[in-house]
């Protein structure tokens, strides 16, 4: 029963992080669209104080007009491409604006009310209810290049230096180049994907809720997959993160509700485990020449083995002076720094070998050098 609260509860911490994420997300949007809109009134009660009983016609394509200059300065910043295409419903009191293009694909169609005095209504995204409006909304069924749907992994090619990230809620791996250029996606056999790393031009992914480890070519194509959900070998429980061992190639696996580290080979073979009534929920876990780091996220810590895996370390990490408790991804750098990523204070902490803390970046916010909830990093 413990065991079961245990997991409950990072999940529901998972859970809350979306949560926060959408509500940050509805806010920026209604902020939009309330500038939106009060930009709308004021064109549209300039067309009122030019009305004239027998201008209706005149006064529709003011709007228009109007609404378009809008939306084409809304995104006047932006390398979005925007085309409109309207359908005459005026007789009915209502002006339908059949299609908009943004990027050459189709959005939902919005609705604007006429005549023009009548106010228009921001829509609720928390209900995803769709009054009435002025408003452009993404389809849920399309899934543009480039765009991300809570990212969770990253992986830099050391060659190529091409950026690899597992789009979770989008179910694929997009991949960018080094100044951040969409290059293309893959996305064979993916169910929610979060873990990712690169080892010999070959990139691991973790399916979280596929159960599995999937193995695949640079381009995208899918080489092997292993595992299902159980708690035999090569079998896992929500996978999370994963690294490749440099001295012998083996792939060490998170698997988190399992309580373990699964190692496989470079052929996704079954070869040990670690960790074994030791580990709570391992989040992530990274190998060096002489070490294996593992977090673990029951009560929050980093557990540090030998080669030969026999365990020599506990560290309590302490980012500000508080045990770091909201992190799921680390890294190492150059001078074996841990490099560790905290979703609830939106900022990066680097800890020496030792777990003190040597330096902190970044805050909330969405300018350069700000974060909101990072979760992966490499």
């Amino acid at each position: 029963f413990k065991r079961s609260h245990e997991a409950l509860q990072v999940r529901e911490n998972i859970l809350l992080s979306r949560v926060d994420e959408i509500e940050k997300e509805y806010n920026s949007k209604t902020q939009e669209m309330n500038k939106l809109v009060e930009a709308l009134n004021k064109e549209m009660k300039q067309c009122e104080e030019n009305l004239s009983d027998n201008k209706l016609t005149d006064v529709t394509e003011i709007v228009r007009t109007a609404i378009d200059e809008k939306i084409r300065e809304l995104i006047a910043d932006t390398d979005t491409s925007i085309e409109f295409e309207w359908d005459n419903l005026f007789e009915t009191g209502i002006e339908q604006l059949g299609s908009i293009k943004l990027n050459g694909e189709t959005m939902i169609s919005p609705t604007i009310i006429f005549p023009p005095h009548v106010k228009p209504v921001v829509p609720d995204y928390k209900t995803k209810q769709l009054p009435t409006a002025y408003c452009c909304k993404k389809s849920s069924e399309q899934k543009s290049p480039g765009e991300l749907n809570y990212a969770c992994g990253i992986a830099i090619h050391y060659k190529t230096g091409n950026i690899y990230v597992t789009d979770t809620d989008n179910h694929r791996v997009q991949v960018f180049s080094c100044n951040g250029g969409y290059l293309f996606k893959f996305s064979e056999k993916m169910n929610e994907p979060v873990g990712i790393c690169i080892s010999h031009n070959k990139v691991f992914v973790t399916q979280l809720s596929g159960h599995c480890i999937n193995m695949y070519e640079l381009e995208g194509k899918l080489i092997k997959s292993v595992g299902s959900e159980g708690n035999r070998r090569a079998q896992f429980n929500y996978p999370l993160g994963l690294d490749v061992s440099d001295r012998n190639n083996n792939i060490y696996v998170c698997d988190c509700y399992n309580h373990r580290i699964q190692i496989l080979t470079e052929e996704l073979k079954y070869h040990s485990m670690l960790g074994i009534d030791l580990l709570k929920y391992p989040r992530d876990v990274k190998v060096t020449r002489d070490r294996v780091l593992v977090l673990d996220g029951s009560d929050p810590c980093m557990f540090v083995f030998n080669s030969d895996h026999v365990l020599t370390n506990r560290l309590i990490t302490r980012g500000d002076g508080k045990q770091t408790r909201n992190s799921f991804c680390f890294d190492i750098d150059r001078e074996y720094n841990i490099v560790m990523s905290d979703y609830r204070n939106h900022c990066v902490y680097v800890f020496n070998q030792e777990g003190e803390q040597i330096h902190k970046f970044g805050k909330e916010g969405q300018g350069i050098g700000e974060f909101y909830r990072p979760f992966g990093i490499a």
